[in-house]
């Protein structure tokens, strides 16, 4: 990418794709669009592995702008300091000029670490903004996305559909968990998560996604997985899980366990505290932070409800003798 001259308000020598891409981004985040233009911005997105490129990049300048943009909005006699423990109302987000965005574009190239994720993930990624369908915290969603193929939604679950025909059904998970069920059909599933892909005509299955991590659990039926040259069949209550390091082992489950979720309740058998709010922090909105290493490697037993996600801090407090301070927006420092 060349940017001629950062005095100009439009960028030199920058290739169509990419300055389409900033332009989405800049009309996004300004909430100057309707549903119908929020629709194509999709499908520009998926035209091509350029597309999705050009888009990331765009993401990943603003996301190291955002705060400057802000500012120089504002202008340097109305800045203020917030005090942590009090909210800011929650206002649109400002939209500085193609010139200030691309401008940073250079500062942005070379920054060694670049944030992908909100801080403490209270909001959602722009890749989870692009989802078709999506859950927030605590909530869960049922989706009849074919004749064939039923989706039920755990919290914080990303799902865009990549294909849909009659001949075949191709969508991906970018993030979250959700029981997958295929009627008999001779059109096959894919479902893409983490880099790998599970494929099946006939088949209940528990799809989990973190970050560069799935686990496929199969419920019943028979499917296929598949990741970066390796495959593995699994039939009734087999799951494996695949990530960075590789596809894992074929081991066996309990499908009651698997599917807890979807009755409403969490269950923790001699689990790691620091998994544990790891795994409540999916359920319930804001944050918990644990600030305490030696409290994150004690094991809990518990089964709670999701709408009584909170009584695990209390037992934390009550149990290790942690101590909880509460902040604004759900936030929980545990020490």
């Amino acid at each position: 990418m060349k940017i001629a001259s950062v005095a100009d308000d439009r960028p030199v020598d920058l290739d169509p794709v990419r300055q389409e891409a900033y332009d989405w981004i800049v009309r996004f985040m300004a909430g100057h669009m309707t549903p119908a233009d929020v629709a194509v911005m999709k499908a520009w997105y998926r035209q091509s592995p350029e597309h999705r490129s050009a888009y990331a990049e765009a993401r990943r300048v603003w996301q190291s702008l955002g705060p400057i943009a802000s500012e120089s909005r504002r202008g340097p006699h109305n800045r203020q300091v917030i005090p942590m423990a009090r909210a800011a109302p929650r206002r649109s987000p400002a939209m500085p000029s193609r010139r200030l965005f691309l401008g940073g574009a250079l500062a942005a190239a070379s920054v060694a670490c670049v944030a992908i994720r909100p801080p403490l993930d209270l909001w959602p990624s722009y890749t989870e903004l692009m989802a078709d369908y999506r859950t927030g915290a605590g909530e869960r969603r049922q989706v009849q996305l074919s004749n064939h193929v039923a989706l039920d939604l755990n919290t914080k679950t990303s799902i865009a559909v990549r294909t849909q025909s009659p001949m075949a059904t191709e969508i991906e998970m970018l993030s979250g968990e959700a029981a997958i069920s295929t009627a008999a059909s001779e059109s096959p599933l894919t479902v893409v998560a983490a880099n790998g892909r599970v494929i099946t005509t006939n088949a209940e299955f528990n799809l989990r996604c973190d970050g560069g991590q799935a686990s496929i659990s199969c419920l019943k039926g028979q499917l296929n997985v598949a990741r970066d040259g390796q495959s593995m069949a699994l039939t009734d209550g087999q799951q494996v899980t695949y990530g960075s390091q590789g596809m894992g082992a074929v081991a066996a489950i309990d499908p009651a366990s698997i599917t807890a979720w979807q009755q409403g309740v969490l269950t923790f058998d001699a689990t790691p505290v620091h998994q544990v709010i790891s795994e409540l922090n999916r359920y319930r909105p804001g944050r918990i932070v644990l600030m305490n290493g030696d409290i994150g490697r004690r094991l809990l037993n518990a089964r709670i409800k999701i709408a009584e996600t909170d009584k695990i801090i209390v037992q934390i407090v009550q149990i290790f003798g942690a101590k909880a301070r509460e902040l604004p927006g759900g936030v929980v420092f545990l020490t």
